[in-house]
């Protein structure tokens, strides 16, 4: 019984602790002072919402047959109420707990105690913020009031496409004319004032206008996407005006600080204020742990003229639509099956403290990538076939000229063939451990020397249990194959999870 007992139990011992190293990656956080992501168990069938933001919370709406009201503080609790009226999905719209402004068809909708009311018609587009709603036909830029009304009506001369309202009130365009894209400000009472402008090109999508104002400084970003020789281009820009002078525009280049990687896709930017400077939150591919990447959130600023970006989410879905819930929490949406999930973050430390518990998740998860992990056991196995050539090499030696020997079952025999295979260890596990194992393995398997220290740890275990759990009447070779096969199976479960 101890002969298969104890090699049973090695074994366990040693996927246990691939389940802790698994476990102890998913335990990790997206940033020192950051919580990992906590659910908030709210789900939208659409990603368009509209925010309310406070000093220390924000109030969400999400459209729908009724219209749904979340209300999300710093330390991420929630509360949910219906409100009596509905709002079509995939709109941007206005709304607070008496009111709501939104698109149906090509007509502005208001909506109060039940009725709706037509405010404007014949409307391309509209666009929204906490101040108000701005709203286009071709040549006509209209503001409207929270309550409905229309505040201005500018014509212009361009081809109205897109406009954003900032906290202020002013109005940011992005329009075209026969021969370029424009952009620029519309303030009451005022000309309109040409920020940038670019060559109109056949085939471009500008789309995401997004604008603040931060002192005498005009901030915005815009996104051009095309398709070029078959292939999806997807580019956003980060624009900065000083006293309405013209813009300087630069192509976002936005680098991973943790793995110093340029971001390839960023998407679903959102531009913001924090600290008195503009921040980007946006969702793009990176990596949550060595072996593992999903579409994640992240948040940038400009350090030495540099965009360096942080990952705020640890969930292993796809993350999207990042919202600034305070300056130190926000939420996404997870798209978990068929619908959209929230979920947040926050700086908070009894939210860091909560969300560093284990949950029933993070245990299945580090049980599933323990289970995959197995796949790098076949790559250690046939690594440690090359581990036997010395071995068998004496071993044919002994049976062919030193029968004596064996017969005679000298311990010399049995040293010298166990000797073989780890001196095959040391010498062939350096070049085999380098590489992806460094960052894959945890760190008492990558300390310096750890590919000639543990060869010699292995052997003295496998020597300890050999001899516990042999039976005195084996022969030389049964002991001798009994330690190598103790030897073989301790390092392909230990080194093999890391090798792929």
């Amino acid at each position: 019984m101890k002969k298969i007992g104890f090699p049973i139990l090695t074994g366990f011992i040693i996927l246990l602790l691939v389940y802790l190293h698994q476990l102890s990656i998913l335990q990790e956080k997206p940033a020192t002072d950051w919580s990992r992501s906590v659910n908030l168990d709210v789900a939208a069938e659409d990603s368009e919402m509209f925010v309310q933001r406070e000093e220390d919370s924000s109030t969400l709406f999400f459209s729908g047959d009724p219209v749904r009201k979340l209300v999300v503080n710093e330390q991420l609790d929630t509360t949910t109420e219906e409100l009596s009226y509905s709002i079509p999905d995939g709109y941007s719209f206005y709304v607070d707990d008496q009111q709501a402004i939104y698109k149906k068809n090509d007509e502005l909708i208001y909506a109060t105690d039940g009725k709706e009311t037509s405010i404007l018609k014949e409307i391309e587009g509209m666009n929204v913020s906490e101040n108000g709603v701005i709203a286009w036909s071709r040549h006509t830029a209209y503001t409207i009031s929270p309550e409905g009304k229309v505040k201005s009506e500018i014509e212009l001369p361009q081809y109205i496409k897109s406009g954003t309202l900032t906290e202020e009130g002013l109005a940011f365009l992005y329009v075209q004319t026969d021969d370029v894209n424009q952009f620029l400000t519309l303030d009451a009472g005022k000309d309109p004032v040409v920020l940038y402008e670019t060559p109109l090109t056949s085939g471009e999508i500008y789309s995401n206008l997004q604008m603040i104002e931060l002192d005498n400084k005009l901030t915005f970003t815009y996104t051009i996407s095309a398709t070029r020789q078959g292939t999806r281009v997807v580019n956003t820009y980060f624009g900065e005006s000083v006293a309405g002078k013209k813009a300087d525009v630069q192509l976002l280049k936005i680098q991973n600080a943790e793995t110093g990687n340029r971001f390839e896709k960023p998407n679903y930017f959102s531009l913001i204020e924090k600290d008195g400077a503009a921040h980007l939150l946006f969702s793009s591919n990176g990596e949550i742990s060595p072996k593992r990447s999903v579409i994640s959130i992240y948040e940038a600023s400009q350090q030495d003229g540099e965009w360096l970006a942080s990952r705020r989410s640890t969930t292993e879905e796809l993350s999207i639509r990042p919202i600034a819930i305070t300056d130190q929490s926000l939420v996404w949406m997870d798209k978990e099956k068929n619908e959209l999930v929230l979920h947040g973050a926050s700086t908070d430390p009894t939210v860091v403290k909560s969300s560093s518990s284990i949950s029933s998740d993070d245990l299945t998860y580090a049980l599933y990538y323990t289970f995959t992990a197995i796949v790098g056991m076949f790559a250690m196995l046939a690594f440690s076939f090359g581990f036997l050539i010395l071995p068998a090499v004496a071993l044919m030696y002994f049976y062919f000229a030193n029968t004596t020997a064996i017969e005679q079952d000298k311990k010399w025999v049995e040293w010298t063939i166990i000797l073989l295979c780890v001196a095959s260890q040391i010498i062939f596990l350096p070049s085999i451990l380098d590489g992806p194992f460094q960052y894959l393995a945890p760190s008492y398997l990558t300390f310096s020397g750890a590919a000639y220290v543990w060869p010699l740890i292995i052997f003295v275990v496998s020597y300890m249990i050999s001899r516990v759990a042999q039976d005195q009447e084996w022969t030389i070779m049964q002991r001798t194959s009994y330690q190598l096969g103790l030897n073989l199976g301790m390092l392909i479960f230990l080194l093999g999870p890391y090798i792929l």
